[in-house]
């Protein structure tokens, strides 16, 4: 039954790489029997098509050439069986069209090969790793689109990553690999310190999506800032909470939260620490009075431009540019008693 078929294909789709259909007939991803191509991490060969009403697999780069359902059998046995159980009761005609149930969420856990996996990549990890299963920003229209829609500069799209679905990123490192990370697009933050990736912060491209930021650490040993290899500790660097945000300051760092005790030690001559503007947040007043007592430079936001934003980003949409916000930073930063008098004015805003 091709429409039986199709669900199934569907449902396993997220765990392919590359995967992506093309029209309502043809699947397209990347070959899990033979890893696919070993020197363009882009390619996928592999395709479903239909042939006298049913669909079958053929891949371009191994030959290998089979019925659709020995695909789930070989690479979904779990899938398979439930295929097997409603195809019966279809055929059967013991279900009908209104009782048909999607399987749980746990059938479609998916553990590759060990033969079939193109590289270890549970070793040091570097941004190539990223190329097993995303792309960069700068090459796929959804994603250039998302970030010019957000205003992030162009020069920064090739910084970041996307992903056709979150459940792509459990080939990342082991102790994701059984997890469901769901189906939806995002945009890709990489923490690299040292040149190692130690994690990975998802925002979904979908407002809708209730799970704004998925956030994956490979490296227990070691906090996640985004952007600490690139930024020059001899002069001023500012700290913002979200990545995103710091894309629009110069020689910026992001903490990925509003934990900025986790800044480097030999940040904190020229750290400018930047949370986001709420005087009404009695968390971040309280991380505000922390870092304070802690000697950290703060910005404490005061100038009637930006009262109505919540962050950087947004005072961007705002139309302000990157140079009237870092004149506002650095107008507004302060430390010790007087940024302690400051705050106070601050919480009555």
């Amino acid at each position: 039954m091709l429409w039986l078929e199709r669900k199934y294909l569907s449902m396993v789709s997220a765990q392919l790489q590359m995967s992506k259909w093309k029209g309502d007939t043809t699947l397209n991803h990347r070959c899990p029997y033979c890893g696919d191509s070993q020197k363009n991490l882009y390619k996928a060969r592999g395709y479903h098509f239909v042939v006298e009403q049913s669909f079958v697999y053929k891949c371009h780069n191994c030959g290998k050439s089979t019925s659709s359902q020995s695909f789930l059998k070989d690479n979904f046995p779990t899938v398979y069986k439930e295929f097997v159980k409603e195809l019966l009761m279809e055929k059967g005609g013991r279900k009908k069209k209104s009782e048909r149930k999607m399987p749980s969420a746990n059938a479609f856990k998916f553990t590759p090969r060990k033969e079939n996996l193109n590289k270890k990549l549970d070793d040091v990890m570097t941004i190539e790793n990223l190329k097993f299963i995303a792309k960069p920003c700068n090459e796929v229209s959804v994603a250039r689109e998302y970030l010019e829609e957000r205003k992030v500069p162009e020069e920064k799209h090739n910084q970041l990553w996307y992903v056709e679905s979150s459940q792509s990123l459990s080939y990342l490192h082991n102790k994701y690999r059984e997890r469901n990370l769901g189906a939806e697009p995002r945009v890709l933050l990489p923490f690299i310190k040292d040149g190692e990736l130690i994690g990975v912060s998802g925002r979904a491209t979908d407002k809708t999506i209730a799970l704004r930021y998925l956030t994956m650490r490979f490296r227990d040993d070691t906090p996640l800032i985004f952007n600490i290899d690139n930024v020059d500790k001899t002069k001023t660097v500012y700290v913002t909470e979200g990545p995103i945000d710091s894309l629009f300051l110069p020689n910026s760092i992001a903490v990925g939260g509003s934990d900025f005790k986790k800044v480097d030690k030999d940040l904190f001559k020229n750290a400018v620490i930047v949370y986001d503007n709420e005087p009404r947040s009695k968390e971040i007043v309280k991380k505000l009075e922390e870092v304070i007592d802690l000697g950290y430079s703060v910005c404490i936001w005061n100038d009637k431009r930006i009262s109505e934003c919540k962050d950087i980003n947004d005072m961007v949409m705002q139309g302000l540019t990157t140079e009237e916000i870092v004149e506002i930073i650095d107008t507004n930063t302060y430390s010790g008693l007087t940024a302690k008098l400051k705050l106070k004015e601050y919480k009555k805003l």
